[in-house]
């Protein structure tokens, strides 16, 4: 709701605005209507509009110099003067005159004197009325048609112009206003985003139509652990921009149907609508994008030159819950987020009990699984390829983790999970280490054999990425021929340009590449021929129902006939059977790699066979088999 002191502001710039309009339409039709007044020897009307016109154009002078009523209610005076003067001079035409001043004193002045001088408008209309009506005639505009109706127009527009300019004018400044007074109302000032009262309403919304559905929904509370202490040494306008930034980053990260709240200080809450129908997907859906959050928080902020860094303790509820509140949701999501504090910040808690003990599970994996990358106690195993002629073409490293009490975490568990960490990066680091390790090891031995690493997209885009492989080949002494790159279909998808230059870089190089779990992702020929591919591998889920599989037999034999023609090799994974082994070989594929032919064993067992092979061949180590 605007306040007096701003619709008195209003009124003052619509007037200024609406002496200098008005000057200007008089201009254009009362200098015509003078001059053909004079012409018809009409004189009365000719001075009153210059009468008018002259103390109009001393309002618009004065403006400095006189106060906004004086000045308004001098306007509406020569406005009624005009009109009662011309209903004399040309009968009832000049009414609309009349019309004008009691319309205008609502907008410039309030109602009640809009009332009054709607009333002594009447009353000048009755009186006038007794007067001697003018004869036509003698006011020039009996004969000649065209000229009445032109000078009934030009006093329409005149008036009409009046009337709708300031209409037009205060409705739009009563619009801005209000759009003002909804963003103060319902937004946060400093972040943009919606504040306690809006969040509470669409935190109503959504568990009437959770509850409507039968769907489950999140509330998250995010607090910024050590916000105040970067606030009282660095100051407010540092803080100001860290909340800024921490919101921004948080609104990138969830859905449209979802909302970023700031409800005051450093504490954020996040509203995730309609997550799954039942309690553990729900469950599962929150927590991914709880990790995201916490990971996406814990990198550093840039501001002014600086880096800052700021973590963040989340607390997680779920709903709906019968007889709860919004209010009694966003309470529960604090004492989760409390929870999480105690707990040692930078971290997630659950209300809910069972939520609670997945999460607890979690970190736990996520901070040794930290640990273990920096104490190197992960360790590596290499599955070997063959061609199909049974000689050994290279081999795959794969990570294995074995935890302190001797459990093995799979691969599937961790990966993901370093990812959503903000580990994948140091963790393909020691991958491509690990690597050229090896090749050190055999080159020892006079050995050699291309290696391949799986590469994650983060690791890839890392702005040093191509600077980091190449000082890793050259601290180790290794030929880049002999690194293999595996990356997904997933990297072809994202900044292609950039993608494709860096991939140019390293090939420049000597290293190659290949793609992992070729026909699950995007590619497409478009992509393809643009990049600088050595292989593909067939991802197994294509491999496993061969030959049986009509489905699976033709999309095997595509890709193979498209890699032929682009001039790629294909190596097969998950070959399990002899069946398969046999379709792979007859349709030319170049190498397979599966339990049929070895499993993933330390570096010692393929440096075993590796010397075989060479025995068997009759010549020295040495000679790389690819």
């Amino acid at each position: 709701m605007a306040s007096p002191d701003q619709i008195t502001h209003w009124r003052e710039a619509i007037f200024a605005r609406l002496v200098q309009v008005v000057l200007v339409l008089g201009l254009c039709t009362a200098v015509p209507n003078i001059v053909q007044s004079a012409r018809e020897e009409m004189w009365g009307v000719a001075v009153v509009d210059v009468f008018a016109l002259g103390w109009l154009a001393m309002l618009w002078r004065l403006e400095r110099r006189m106060s906004y009523p004086a000045r308004a209610l001098q306007f509406l005076l020569i406005a009624f003067a005009v009109g009662v003067a011309l209903m004399l001079q040309v009968g009832p035409v000049a009414h609309v005159y009349v019309l004008l001043v009691p319309c205008l004193a609502a907008l410039l002045i309030g109602l009640k004197p809009a009332i009054w001088l709607l009333l002594a408008g009447a009353v000048a209309i009755v009186l006038t009325g007794f007067a001697p009506q003018p004869d036509p005639a003698a006011i020039g505009m009996s004969d000649d048609p065209a000229l009445r109706a032109a000078i009934v127009a030009l006093n329409y527009l005149f008036i009409a112009g009046i009337l709708t300019f300031s209409c037009g004018v205060l409705l739009r400044h009563l619009a801005r206003s209000l759009a003002e007074g909804e963003q103060l109302a319902f937004y946060d000032p400093l972040t943009g985003l919606p504040n306690r009262r809006l969040l509470l309403d669409r935190l109503g919304g959504l568990l009437a139509s959770s509850e409507r559905e039968q769907v489950f929904s999140a509330v998250m509370f995010v607090d910024l652990d050590r916000f105040k202490t970067i606030n009282d040494a660095r100051g407010h306008a540092t803080g100001d921009t860290l909340l800024k930034l921490a919101g921004e980053r948080l609104s990138q990260l969830v859905r449209k149907s979802d909302t970023v709240a700031r409800i005051g200080g450093d504490e954020f809450v996040v509203l995730l609508a309609h997550l799954a129908p039942d309690l553990a997907a729900a469950g599962n859906a929150a927590q991914l994008v709880a990790q995201k959050v916490r990971a996406a928080l814990a990198r550093d902020f840039e501001i002014g030159g600086q880096w800052y860094a700021c973590s963040a303790s989340i607390g997680v509820t779920l709903l709906p819950k019968f007889g709860q509140s919004a209010d009694d949701l966003l309470r529960e999501a604090d004492t989760a987020m409390y929870r999480a504090k105690g707990a040692g910040r930078n971290g997630i808690a659950y209300f809910e009990a069972t939520m609670q003990a997945e999460v607890e599970r979690r970190l736990t994996l996520e901070r040794e699984l930290a640990q273990a990358i920096e104490q190197e106690r992960l360790h590596m195993v290499y599955q070997p390829q063959f061609d199909c002629q049974g000689r050994l073409h290279g081999a795959e490293l794969l990570m294995r983790w074995e935890r302190d009490d001797g459990s093995m975490v799979s691969p599937a568990t961790f990966i993901p999970l370093a990812e959503e960490a903000g580990l994948i990066v140091p963790l393909g680091m020691w991958a491509l280490r690990q690597a050229c390790l090896a090749q050190q090891r055999m080159s020892t031995l006079g050995l050699s054999l291309p290696l391949s690493v799986n590469v994650s997209p983060d690791q890839f885009r890392q702005a040093d990425f191509v600077q980091q492989v190449r000082g890793t080949l050259q601290e180790h002494g290794v030929e880049p021929a002999l690194l293999i790159l595996e990356v997904t279909e997933g990297l072809l998808v994202e900044k292609l340009e950039e993608t494709v230059a860096r991939m140019n870089e390293l090939a420049a190089m000597g290293v190659r590449f290949s793609i992992d779990d070729f026909g699950t992702g995007y590619s497409s020929l478009a992509y393809l021929k643009r990049m600088p591919l050595y292989e593909l591998k067939i991802d197994r889920s294509f491999i496993m129902d061969m030959p049986d599989d009509a489905n699976d037999v033709v999309i095997v034999q595509a890709i193979l006939a498209m890699a032929s023609h682009m001039g790629m090799r294909v190596v097969a994974e998950g070959v399990e059977t002899q069946a398969q082994a046999d379709f792979l070989a007859a349709h030319g594929c170049h190498a397979l790699q599966g339990y049929l032919l070895g499993r993933p064993a330390p570096l010692p067992a393929l440096l075993d066979l590796l010397v075989a092979q060479a025995a068997l061949a009759g010549r020295t180590p040495g000679t790389s088999p690819a």
